[in-house]
């Protein structure tokens, strides 16, 4: 018998196929989600989520990946049982890196700097990707393509982006958007610029956006900023204050209310994910501990308010949120602006090589804007349980 060693690098350039499985399961449970006392209006969601993917290495600089996505969701409430299910192709793309370019073409995910603007929405059942041409070389990257996969997919419309970004000064960002709209066409140009210091144990961070073009026969004039400040009080301790804001409003000719885009909202203001940045003012007091390398644990507390008293109330999704009587909104702005107060528990254990358990609770009570719109303000409760693993 004969041995013949052969060094491992004749190896790297052999193709290989990859094959992983993703799957997710997550209950939910709301409880007066629509601030009043009817316990019909409770319900408890099921979700899982199973994604199959393959990976093909063709060569250090060719790779392509395909992954299939199934998502559904057992509900109930007091006076209905159902499901839902959807199936489709997740991701399917041909990807190239080299050492001064990487080049992306087909369906994948798209996410800019923090996900405030353009993201692929994780903690959704069916996450958001792009059917989308990416490039970036250096500090830049390009990118351009309609949404493939969403819980609400616009058939008509396509984004495209541009952005630069410097260690020192930040990152800056020109975002294309194009929809056929409900009355008319809605173009939209969004210039982003986001920055982050370290000061010792002091961490600054801003971002602010401004919004111009057309949107539905008026023209968009909007904006939206963050400011953070957090520190380091205990060797595994951050405190964290943020300050959030969006404009809103319209009138014959002007729509001043922010188009929050294609974002990842879900836990940027608050976990039950009543608020999106569009039309909201907040300010968040944010805790979070690293008891262990594998137990994360965070409180928060966050007050919102309406930047327009006259424009509804629009959730993470950028939906209009909805209660006892219908959308909240007060056209005559006599509700005032206080939407309310949220409390927010959670925490995320990892475990090794299996996966990780997460879970959260929080409260939200209602300022006065939904007491005196609808006559009654309940407190709102959100809570969740997790697993996810990943072989």
């Amino acid at each position: 018998m004969v041995l013949v060693y052969i060094p491992p690098a004749l190896f790297k350039n052999v193709p290989q196929l990859n094959l992983f499985v993703d799957d997710r399961e997550r209950y939910e449970r709301h409880v007066n989600p629509t601030f009043s006392s009817p316990s019909g209006a409770n319900r408890s969601d099921l979700y899982t989520r199973l994604r199959i993917g393959l990976e093909y290495v063709a060569s250090p600089l060719w790779t392509a990946n395909v992954t299939y996505q199934n998502s559904s969701d057992v509900y109930w409430t007091q006076n209905l049982n159902a499901s839902t299910d959807n199936s489709d192709l997740y991701k399917g793309y041909v990807k190239y890196t080299s050492s001064n370019l990487t080049a992306i073409a087909g369906r994948q995910e798209l996410s800019l700097g923090k996900e405030r603007l353009i993201g692929p929405t994780p903690w959704l059942n069916l996450g958001r990707t792009f059917d989308a041409g990416y490039a970036k070389s250096g500090q830049w990257d390009a990118w351009g393509g309609k949404i493939a996969v969403a819980n609400t997919r616009p058939e008509t419309a396509r984004v495209d982006g541009i952005t630069h970004a410097d260690k020192t000064w930040g990152t800056t960002s020109l975002i294309y958007k194009h929809d056929l709209g409900t009355k008319s066409g809605i173009d939209e140009d969004t210039l982003d610029h986001f920055v982050s210091h370290k000061f010792g144990k002091l961490t600054v961070e801003a971002e602010g956006a401004v919004q111009y073009g057309s949107n539905n026969g008026l023209d968009q004039r909007a904006w939206a900023y963050h400011v953070g400040v957090s520190e380091h009080v205990l060797p595994k301790t951050t405190l964290s204050i943020e300050g959030n804001s969006a404009s809103g409003g319209s009138n014959a000719t002007t729509n001043r209310t922010f188009d929050n885009l294609y974002p990842s909202n879900h836990d940027l203001y608050g976990l039950a994910d009543l608020v999106g940045w569009k039309n909201m003012n907040e300010l968040a007091l944010k805790l979070e501990n690293h008891t262990t390398k594998s137990l994360t644990l965070k409180a928060e507390a966050h007050s919102f308010s309406l930047r327009d008293a006259s424009t509804a109330w629009y959730s993470a999704t950028g939906v209009v949120n909805t209660g006892p009587g219908g959308p909240l909104v007060d056209p005559t702005g006599g509700s005032g602006g206080d939407l309310g107060r949220e409390y927010d528990l959670s925490a995320t254990w990892s475990l090794k090589n299996t996966g990780s358990f997460s879970a959260g609770i929080a409260f939200f009570e209602p300022g006065n804007f939904v007491g005196h719109l609808y006559g009654n303000s309940n407190q709102l409760t959100f809570g969740f349980l997790q697993y996810q693993t990943r072989f």
